[in-house]
């Protein structure tokens, strides 16, 4: 994962193929396919990418009018221009959301182990109390060290004591 340079612009002009796209592992690649500037679209694998570049915008002249010399070379210094542009307008904000949506994931995933760790505490109080109180017997039964039992009764009372 790293910004794209006008090297890389240049390298996918060279290779004649329709789409410059980002992968969802952070490579660039070159595919024969349809797509708009900063779009996802789904690949013949079934991954989804986000298209960077269009080749017929390069050719049609549509963004840079003189993006290319009289032999049909990519100019360098207007490839680097496309790529501070694509890194700005296109990778930045696309990679930003997915940092934003993965950090959603990741506060519903952590909200729901603690959810499923406090039960688990409350299940092996509950297992202490049907032991009479005996932690090293409820670590038997559990297969836990009591070390272990004690350090779930204990998150058990915690946790309860901060309901009340």
């Amino acid at each position: 994962m790293r910004p794209i340079t006008g090297t890389d612009i240049i390298d996918f002009y060279n290779t004649c193929y329709d789409l410059l796209v980002l992968t969802a592992n952070g490579e660039f690649d070159h595919i024969d396919g349809k797509g708009s500037a900063y779009e996802f679209v789904t690949i013949d694998d079934g991954d989804e990418v986000q298209v960077l570049l269009e080749r017929s915008t390069v050719e049609d002249g549509d963004w840079f009018p003189d993006a290319l010399t009289e032999d049909g070379d990519l100019i360098p210094s207007v490839a680097q221009e496309m790529a501070d542009i694509i890194n700005q307008d296109g990778i930045l904000p696309s990679r930003a959301l997915k940092a934003i949506h993965v950090g959603e994931h990741w506060k519903k995933a952590d909200e729901a182990a603690k959810r499923l760790a406090a039960k688990r505490a409350a299940a092996v109080a509950e297992v202490v109390a049907y032991c009479g109180g005996n932690q090293s017997k409820a670590g038997r039964v559990l297969g836990l060290d009591q070390s272990t039992v004690n350090k779930l009764v204990a998150k058990h009372r915690r946790v309860a004591n901060v309901g009340m």
